[in-house]
Parts: structure tokens; C-alpha cells; sequence
């Protein structure tokens, strides 16, 4: 009998360990995603996707009405010209307002276009989480919120791909209208002035794509955190190998990290006997890595001088080949949200009749809006209060405001 209840003991005993070694898939066992972390996220995607639309749209109504100015300008000189752009114009416009409504609808995974690495991180990250449910906490509850969470990524990533054509095809068509406008010899002078106001809005325009993308760039504490916990798990560094934008635009060659996949390929004395073949005699020293790493090093420094000198004038990616007006300089302020154009200012001083102690002290606040950079306009109130006589006759009295 003893035998028989030692036996069935072992047996519960092994069962017990098999049943919690196999849990179901949806257990979590590895992370916890960060609370409020699909809220936040969805906010500020959603927000992004909101700026991104509404102030193209806005620009390009500007472009659109700024370049009818030009084109009636032009049917001063040439009607029938004039009329064969305009009608071009408004048909152009019209399909660019149109593929940037129409972008949000998509909510597939693009795989090409301009890298942003934040945003395919998220994506990334959001495909990994919503397949990966055996090691997602609350996974019943957040899986369709990772669902929503991707598809507002992917949607942002649509319209981010849109507006890039659209950037460069009204810069094609700037220059296309300048072509068409050299033609001509006597136009009238306000044609330039239009025209300069075109390259300028156009300008602003990238300006105001640029600073999104920044933005987007710049991930909150919660998406940091979840993306450190992510990187530290091999599943997701190899869901990364393969649905990654960066894995599509630099695919894993086949038996990557094995002896074939070394087969055919040169080795280092071969390359080095080339490169000694093919550069200039005695400029390598002995040395061809040494001597390219050098040529790299300088093109690198020339390039970083280029891109300083390319930012000073607000010219960024997708907006390098623009024409600008002459004597433009570039207002900073004007693509900046309200809130960031506001300053505050807060002052203190007071007077003393003898000794150290205070008499009277005078606060300021002070409100500011930086209109340019320039001029910065605002309104303030201050308030003067006394405090007695000396320090054995404290009294706090309203002076005056």
C-alpha cells in the first residue's frame, strides 16, 4: 500500500512539472508591455499623420494659387500658353490633394522609399509583438491595439512616401515653369515676384517635412523602453533579419556565417595586389587600406562641410536641387507650432535703503511671440511689493503695478 501512494505521488508530481513547463501560447514569460504604451504611441502617430496632411494640403493650395498668379501674369504675353498651363495646373494640384487622401487608406508595409530608422523600428517592433503572442503579457487585451498601432505606423509611412513624391514633382514642375518663362523676353515685373514667392513656399514646405520627420525620430520614454527590452531577445532580432526595411534594402546573403558562403569570393591578398595594380605608383606606401581609408576619411570631411553649409541655408534631404530666390533668407520661426514661438520671461530686483535689508521688490512676467526671427512682440505685467521698515518691522505692503 505505502508502495502504491509513493508511486501515484511521483506521478502527480511529474505531471504537475510537464503541466507548468507547457504553457498556453498567450502566457506571458519573457516581457510586460509598458502601460499606456498603445495610447501613447497611438497618439502621437495619429498626431504626426493629422500635421503631416493638414499642412501639406495647406502648402499646396498656396503653390497652387501662387502659380495661377504667374500663369495670368503670363497671358499678358502669350493667352494661349497661359491657358495650356493653367488648365495643367489646376488637373496637377488636384492629383496631388488627391494621392495624399488617398495614402491614408493604405495600410500595408511599404519596403522601399526614403529609411527612417525610428519608424521602422516601430514597425518592426509592432510585427514582431502582434505575431509573438506567446511572450506578450495582457496579450488578450493589447492584441488588437498593436493591430490598430501598426496599421496607424504603416498609414504614417504611406503618407510620408506620398509627400515625397509630391515634393519632388512640384520641384520638377518649378523648374519646368522657369524653362517656360525664360522664353520669353518682356514679361511683366511682377511674374519675378510671384515666382520668388513659389520658391519660397516651396522651400517652406520641405522645411516643415524635415522638422516631422525629426519629430518622428524622437522616440517618448515608453516606446525607449519597450524597444531596449525588444532588442535583447534573438526572436526579434531575427524577425528583424527579415521584415525590416534595412533587411529589404540589404537582404542576408544566403548561408550568411557559413564556409559557403564564402565560395567564390576573393581573398584579402588578392584585393590588395589589385588595388596595388590599379592605384597610383608609390601613393599607397605598401599600404592600399591605409591609403583608401585616408581618400575616405577627406571625402567624408568635404561631405560634412557640404551638408553644414547645406543646413545653414535650411536646404535638407529631397529639397537639395530647389531654386531659391535671390536675397531669400530663410525664416526659422515660420514652419514652428504656436507653441513653440511663445516665449516667457520672469524678472526680480530690489532696493535697499540701508544695510541689506530690502525695501521694495519689483516681479515682471513677460509673454512673448517670436514673429521672425528677428522681432519678438509681447505683452507684460509687473508688481512692485514693500516690506517695512528694517528686519524687526517686516510688513508686506502692495506698492503699486
Amino acid at each position: 500500500m505505502l508502495y502504491r501512494k509513493a508511486l501515484l505521488c511521483l506521478i502527480i508530481t511529474l505531471v504537475s512539472i510537464r503541466g507548468f513547463g507547457q504553457q498556453p501560447a498567450d502566457m506571458d514569460t519573457l516581457i510586460t508591455i509598458p502601460k499606456g504604451l498603445e495610447a501613447s504611441m497611438g497618439k502621437k502617430i495619429t498626431g504626426l499623420d493629422d500635421k503631416l496632411t493638414r499642412q501639406s494640403g495647406k502648402y499646396l493650395q498656396k503653390l497652387s494659387r501662387r502659380e495661377e498668379k504667374i500663369i495670368r501674369q503670363l497671358a499678358k504675353v502669350d493667352s494661349s500658353a497661359a491657358a495650356e498651363l493653367l488648365k495643367d495646373s489646376k488637373a496637377t494640384y488636384e492629383k496631388f490633394s488627391e494621392g495624399l487622401q488617398n495614402a491614408g487608406n493604405k495600410t500595408e508595409r511599404l519596403l522601399s522609399g526614403e529609411y527612417l530608422p525610428m519608424l521602422d523600428s516601430l514597425q518592426g517592433s509592432l510585427g514582431f509583438l502582434k505575431e509573438a503572442k506567446n511572450i506578450v503579457s495582457r496579450s488578450k487585451d493589447i492584441q488588437s491595439k498593436l493591430g490598430a498601432n501598426l496599421e496607424q505606423v504603416n498609414r504614417l509611412q504611406n503618407r510620408l512616401s506620398e509627400v515625397s513624391n509630391i515634393q519632388q514633382a512640384v520641384g520638377e514642375r518649378q523648374r519646368a515653369l522657369q524653362q517656360t518663362l525664360s522664353r520669353y523676353t518682356n514679361l511683366p515685373k511682377d511674374i519675378s515676384r510671384h515666382l520668388g514667392k513659389y520658391q519660397q513656399e516651396y522651400f517652406y514646405y520641405s522645411q516643415q517635412v524635415r522638422e516631422y520627420k525629426e519629430l518622428l525620430n524622437d522616440p517618448d520614454k515608453l516606446t525607449r523602453k519597450l524597444l531596449s527590452t525588444l532588442r535583447e531577445l534573438p526572436p526579434f532580432q531575427n524577425f528583424l533579419q527579415k521584415h525590416s526595411m534595412l533587411a529589404a534594402l540589404f537582404p542576408t546573403p544566403e548561408h550568411y556565417g557559413t564556409p559557403q558562403a564564402l565560395a567564390g569570393l576573393q581573398t584579402r591578398a588578392d584585393v590588395q595586389q589589385q588595388l596595388l595594380q590599379r592605384l597610383p605608383s608609390g601613393a599607397t606606401g605598401g599600404d592600399p587600406a591605409q591609403y583608401l581609408q585616408q581618400q575616405m576619411q577627406q571625402a567624408q570631411e568635404e561631405l560634412g562641410k557640404l551638408k553644414d553649409q547645406l543646413n545653414k541655408l535650411g536646404i535638407s534631404e529631397g529639397s537639395s536641387d530647389m531654386v531659391m530666390p535671390e536675397n531669400f533668407r530663410p525664416d526659422a520661426t515660420k514652419t514652428k507650432p504656436l507653441k513653440k514661438r511663445l516665449e516667457y520671461s520672469l524678472n526680480f530686483q530690489t532696493q535697499k535703503s540701508n544695510n541689506y535689508f530690502p525695501v521694495t521688490t519689483d516681479a515682471a512676467l513677460v509673454i512673448g511671440f517670436r514673429a521672425n526671427d528677428k522681432t519678438t512682440v509681447g505683452l507684460g505685467i509687473s508688481g512692485r511689493l514693500g516690506w517695512g521698515q528694517n528686519w524687526k518691522h517686516i510688513k508686506t505692503t502692495g506698492e503699486g503695478a
